[in-house]
């Protein structure tokens, strides 16, 4: 009889066990799940294989959501100024991408207020020359195509006539280092 009652508790315990791993394994893909969605909604970036690989990468959210700013931001002070438009676009694409929420608000409001000292961009670029190396072919064009669209977004905010149009020349080579940094 008591070989049988120790039989069913080593039972029960093994199925327990069992069952806190589903329970854990089930948790953990919501949260990648949930996760991969935060990127999506921070980034704008759509395509599964580039939000996958940095997930893989251990890229938060609120780490993506700043990375992906500088660049906007370097656009946006191409001239030595922001322009209202600019500033606007700015909010305007933090707040659609939840990136206000992500980004440190006293971070967004400097990055607004006066241009980010040069090191930022370069620090950006380096981190970009990394990554590059760790995605795929489609994956990096996936991610060079995002961040030079919301780039082009930006820059085109001020630019031409009424605001469309024309890059500026500042702009025109602040956007072709943002193509070099991908290649």
């Amino acid at each position: 009889m008591l070989d049988i009652k120790l039989g069913r508790s080593m039972e029960d315990l093994f199925f327990h066990e069992q069952e806190q791993r589903l329970k854990e394994a089930r948790a953990k893909l919501e949260n990648m799940r949930e996760t991969k969605e935060n990127l999506a909604s921070v980034s704008g970036i759509k395509n599964d294989a580039v939000l996958e690989k940095l997930l893989e990468l251990g890229i938060r959210p609120e780490t993506l959501a700043t990375l992906l700013a500088i660049p906007l931001v370097e656009v946006a002070w191409a001239d030595g100024e922001m322009q209202d438009e600019e500033r606007h676009r700015l909010i305007t694409y933090a707040q659609k991408a939840g990136a206000k929420k992500n980004v440190t608000p006293e971070i967004l409001d400097v990055w607004l207020s006066q241009k980010p000292d040069p090191a930022l961009f370069d620090a950006w670029g380096q981190y970009i020359q990394g990554l590059k190396l760790r995605l795929s072919d489609e994956e990096r064009r996936a991610l060079k195509e995002e961040v030079i669209s919301d780039a082009q977004l930006i820059a085109k905010s001020a630019g031409g006539f009424l605001g469309f149009g024309k890059f500026s020349g500042e702009e025109k080579a602040v956007l072709a280092k943002l193509e070099a940094a991908f290649c």
